[in-house]
């Protein structure tokens, strides 16, 4: 059965630590010349950066999570495009690690049945219509993001991702500089 799970809008942040490659080179040239210290100090900075940019990748996530749940809340829906909000897809906002720990996805996981059963619990009714198997499988987040036909398209990720990668840009450069200048 086909879904929208592929289209679901996620927003991503990633850190690449291959940039030390050069300072690696650097300071084997320099170990090389009588100055072994070089290479231990670049290990050193090396380790300290891969720490806080874990964290930092870390932290971007819970800030993008914070961000779209606050704009979907506010701004999207309350009869501009028909959707109703319900807190379903701000519930589902869900933050995803990757497995080094170096880069971070945030997406709304919440179905159509999801929503069906919020709105449904608000109205008070019980289960008029029946939710079809469809329902399930198919992700609410991409119908407000994108709009549907008879439904305009309301970003609550982009945005939000786009504002928060702007910030994070300047702030990731002064904790690499605290990094190599800190101390252990």
């Amino acid at each position: 059965m086909a879904n929208n799970y592929d289209q679901i809008p996620a927003v991503k942040f990633s850190i690449d630590v291959d940039y030390f490659n050069q300072l690696f080179e650097t300071a084997r040239r320099l170990a090389q010349n009588g100055m072994p210290e070089a290479l231990e100090e670049a290990n050193k900075e090396y380790r300290r950066s891969v720490a806080l940019s874990k964290a930092f990748i870390k932290n971007a996530g819970v800030r993008e999570q914070e961000a779209a749940q606050g704009l979907e809340r506010t701004q999207v829906g309350h009869g501009k495009s028909g959707y109703e909000p319900t807190g379903t897809l701000q519930g589902s906002l869900e933050i995803k690690l990757s497995d080094d720990g170096k880069s971070v996805s945030i997406k709304p996981m919440a179905t159509v049945a999801d929503q069906k059963r919020a709105l449904e619990a608000i109205a008070g009714n019980g289960s008029k219509k029946p939710i079809t198997s469809q329902d399930g499988v198919d992700y609410y987040g991409v119908y407000v993001e994108y709009g549907t036909y008879r439904m305009a398209a309301e970003p609550f990720m982009k945005p939000t991702g786009e504002k928060i990668a702007m910030r994070l840009d300047n702030e990731f450069e002064r904790i690499m500089r605290l990094a190599v200048l800190g101390s252990d």
